[in-house]
């Protein structure tokens, strides 16, 4: 079959990168027609089975950096990855194509081959929000988080951070959201956390946000 999405572009990332990039495409996998448990073959990797190979490839890097040795594991786990996101790449093309519905390529959460915008006008966000804010939610652990709108479609991605902002590898994966304002629950309370937050559509991604700061209550 060949290659559709830009699989080989995911060996270029850092390993905080890589994991970031599993875990935003596990939450497309998640919405997406074709992976709900009553149509998903059990061999095909889902948003869980990649969810999790990207926490082990934040594991993995981590451990590599206090141990240098230790980074041929974290190679099989960049490797075992990237693999997953392939297959479930290519499970998709198959399912658009028995259903007839190509938009479903639109939603997998990887970048196509030589992708361009499309003739319908979408551009590739080239302004950060000017508008991201973070409060506290009614409940402990909860927060609500607000972007400004944007046109046409596209989805919002939010990542947290517990540790040094100035360090890439510090971000994680928080929220995938299509909505302006929302809400996250079960963070931990009396943490120190910051979060930025991205716009992408079906041309690409935007820059990130400003990182703001907020005391977890």
């Amino acid at each position: 079959m060949s290659e559709i999405f830009n699989i080989p572009g995911l060996k270029s990332l850092s390993d905080g990168e890589l994991a970031v990039q599993g875990e935003n495409v596990a939450d497309h996998l998640d919405e997406h027609e074709a992976f709900q448990e009553d149509v998903k073959p059990g061999c095909v990797p889902g948003g869980d089975q990649v969810r999790g190979e990207a926490q082990e490839v934040k594991r993995t890097s981590y451990a590599a950096k206090q141990d240098p040795t230790k980074e041929p594991e974290c190679q099989a786990a960049r490797d075992k990855l990237i693999q997953s996101i392939r297959f479930s790449s290519q499970y998709a093309v198959m399912y658009s194509v028995h259903v007839n519905k190509p938009s479903l390529l639109d939603t997998i959460g990887v970048d196509r081959v030589h992708k361009t915008p499309r003739a319908t006008g979408v551009k590739v966000p080239n302004k950060k929000f000017d508008r991201f804010k973070v409060t506290h939610g009614k409940k402990s652990g909860t927060i609500k988080i607000y972007v400004n709108s944007w046109e046409g479609k596209g989805s919002v991605v939010v990542q947290i951070c517990y540790g040094d902002p100035t360090q890439e590898d510090s971000w994680q994966h928080l929220k995938l959201s299509h909505y302006c304002h929302f809400t996250q629950e079960g963070l931990e309370p009396a943490r120190r956390a910051y979060f930025r937050a991205r716009l992408e559509n079906d041309a690409g991604i935007g820059p990130w946000s400003d990182v703001v700061e907020l005391i977890i209550l």
